[in-house]
This record gives C-alpha cells, sequence and structure tokens, in this order.
C-alpha cells in the first residue's frame, strides 16, 4: 500500500508499506494492504509502519529500525486524521 503522512505544508513521508499501526481513544489498530476504506480520527502516540523498503534517516522526530529485511518507523505525532481508499493511506497531521 501506498502511506502518505502530510504535515502543515510538506509531506514528511511518501512510501510502500504493508503495515501500519495507529493509536486512537480506545488502543491500537492495525491498517493491512487492502484494508476496506475508511476515515478515522487518531489520538496522540506512535505510527509504526512496517515496510520492505531501505529509508534514510529523516529527523530527529522519527525513528527509523532495521530487522530482518524490514523497515520499521515510528513516527510520534499529537492527532490527526487518516483515509484510506483503493490502497492509499493518508494520514493528515
Amino acid at each position: 500500500m501506498k502511506i502518505l503522512i502530510l504535515k502543515k505544508e510538506k509531506t514528511l513521508f511518501d512510501i510502500e508499506g504493508y503495515a501500519v499501526f495507529l493509536p486512537s481513544s480506545k488502543g491500537k489498530f492495525e491498517i493491512l494492504n487492502n484494508h476496506c476504506s475508511m476515515i478515522s480520527m487518531i489520538s496522540s502516540g506512535i505510527i509504526k509502519i512496517y515496510s520492505s523498503f531501505f529509508i534514510k534517516n529523516y529527523d530527529n522526530d522519527i525513528n527509523i529500525s532495521y530487522n530482518n529485511n524490514t523497515t520499521i518507523i515510528k513516527v510520534k505525532i499529537n492527532y490527526g486524521f487518516l483515509n484510506f481508499k483503493n490502497n492509499i493511506l493518508t494520514i493528515l497531521l
């Protein structure tokens, strides 16, 4: 799936991934490839993205680690909104 994380007037990420864990007011939820369409609010916490692509470090608010050919990206957020449709996840912070 394509994952876009947008903040104000810039794009933080535009990557391909296969799993995203998101914080919500009732805990965490996960979006995988080919998930049904949805729009949701997300709470403060950490977005965790799993990808099979190598990604270089961006800035201090983003933690990137590697484990068994998997890139794990952690982004700390205060709140946001998401839209998932046609295998494109857009997250607005």
